[in-house]
């Protein structure tokens, strides 16, 4: 088999062609995966973001430049819930 490398990138993928992946509920096993199924996946999927009183509390929880946090309600907008991005 060549280097992943080396195969030829497909400007236009279908939703039914297929990428390999690594199904760590089935002991690691080699599967075939369609795009679709993976963006129905992501259709469903949820993201779960701690929450910070403000940016220099995120930070000294350890979130940095570029990542999402979440407000809580004693944030200066008054509003819990509101997404973030760290500056």
């Amino acid at each position: 088999m060549a280097k992943i490398s080396t195969y030829t990138i497909d400007a236009t993928p279908q939703l039914d062609d297929k990428v390999i992946g690594t199904d760590v509920n089935d002991s690691n096993i080699t599967k075939n995966y369609t795009i679709e199924s993976i963006v129905a996946m992501l259709s469903t999927a949820t993201v779960s973001l701690n929450a910070y009183a403000s940016d220099a509390a995120a930070g000294a929880a350890g979130v940095v430049a570029g990542q999402l946090w979440q407000t809580t309600a004693g944030h200066s907008l008054g509003v819990a819930g509101i997404v973030m991005v760290k500056q």
